[in-house]
């Protein structure tokens, strides 16, 4: 799975925060040419960071960083994140999902459809805050192209 989101024709980011946050394991599967870790160096980005966690409680640090350099950058926030999802919306960026990404995934062809099927399926079991009745849509539908 991770190589399929790899692949993806985007330019992918993450913060030094947010990286840090991860396992030796998960660091090594996700360290790509094609993810950019986002280093926080001047003054003035851990300043809007800082800004970001103070004047919105229940969003981490870390989350605050990705949502900073959304802002920064003009980007898409991707993020299974329910309260940094609100925010950001609330915000006006563009933010998207885990769904969003395995719809992108079998969109390119980069994973057999019914591996997608099965990863959405793995998800319920896995997060029960997903939305059930959107992947039970969106795997009928797949299942209906097989």
């Amino acid at each position: 799975m991770e190589e399929a989101f790899l692949s993806l024709p985007v330019d992918l980011y993450t913060t030094d925060f947010v990286f840090s946050e991860l396992t030796d394991v998960q660091q090594k599967s996700f360290t790509s040419d094609r993810l950019t870790v986002i280093r926080t160096e001047t003054p003035e980005d851990f300043g809007g960071i800082a800004f970001l966690y103070n004047a919105h409680k229940g969003v981490s640090f870390e989350d605050c960083s990705v949502w900073y350099y959304t802002q920064k950058m003009n980007a898409t926030l991707i993020t299974g994140d329910g309260t940094l999802r609100k925010k950001g919306t609330q915000s006006g960026l563009d933010v998207k999902g885990i769904l969003f990404i395995l719809e992108e995934i079998k969109n390119q062809k980069l994973l057999p459809l019914n591996e997608c099927i099965q990863k959405l399926e793995e998800l319920k079991l896995l997060n029960n805050r997903l939305p059930f009745a959107e992947i039970d849509r969106i795997v009928q539908a797949w299942k209906n192209v097989l």
